[in-house]
């Protein structure tokens, strides 16, 4: 079944340092903490959050009369949220964690019951718990190990708020081998992998997207300067 999108509207990303980064990394995080709680027969494809710096409170009235006890329309369940004096660039790392959540907090808060398999109760504490975790995932993007030298090494991908990380980790001592960064908001596009293949010291990634095969430049690696 296909994933619910948890996003953040804010017009410029560029009003903003690293929006697109916590929207992305959010998302991952939302999707285990919270989809399983939600109520799929209400067909919402996705949950948003909207910035806007134009009002000075969020905009619950609106959002209990789209949503409250009411048919989703286009799939779509979005909150107007008040950035008006809120400055984003100078909060720190726990502050915009901090505020995010609140947000959803927000918006699950204010929706009937009718949005969920469980007790809204349980969404909110499952939110509340992501206020005080790190903010990074890692994951091995396939089963599959390289076997490079007479070593078997994971293929890595970091995700935080600064960047993406795309790593070898070997099996016999868990050193790590750095490959490439990648902006966070790009990893479904840039590091969109299905497989990788090795030849000789020549580690290839290969994409998913076609489009990505035929544009992007290869993913390619010389282990020997990896691997040291």
């Amino acid at each position: 079944m296909r994933n619910i999108w948890f996003t953040i509207y804010t017009g410029s990303v560029n009003e903003y340092e690293r929006i697109a980064n916590y929207r992305t990394l959010l998302e991952l995080l939302l999707i285990p903490a919270i989809q399983d709680k939600l109520n799929r027969d209400k067909k919402v494809q996705k949950y948003m959050l909207m910035f806007s710096n134009n009002i000075e409170n969020d905009d619950i009235k609106l959002f209990k009369d789209l949503h409250y006890e009411k048919k989703v329309a286009d799939g779509i369940v979005n909150l107007y949220i008040a950035t008006k004096n809120i400055d984003w660039n100078n909060l720190s790392e726990q502050d915009r964690k901090d505020f995010l959540i609140e947000k959803w907090k927000v918006l699950f808060n204010n929706l009937s019951d009718d949005y969920f398999v469980t007790d809204k109760s349980e969404v909110i504490t499952s939110l509340e718990e992501l206020k005080n975790k790190d903010w990074k995932i890692t994951n091995s993007p396939f089963k599959k190990k390289v076997k490079y030298n007479k070593e078997s090494y994971a293929v890595i991908l970091d995700v935080t708020t600064e960047r993406a990380q795309l790593a070898l980790l070997r099996d016999s001592d868990g050193k790590r081998f750095k490959l490439k960064d990648y902006e966070t908001c790009k990893i479904s596009t840039d590091a969109n992998f299905k497989g990788f293949q090795l030849e000789g010291d020549t580690l290839t990634f290969v994409y998913k997207n076609f489009f990505n095969a035929m544009f992007e430049s290869p993913a390619v690696f010389d282990l020997k300067d990896v691997v040291k």
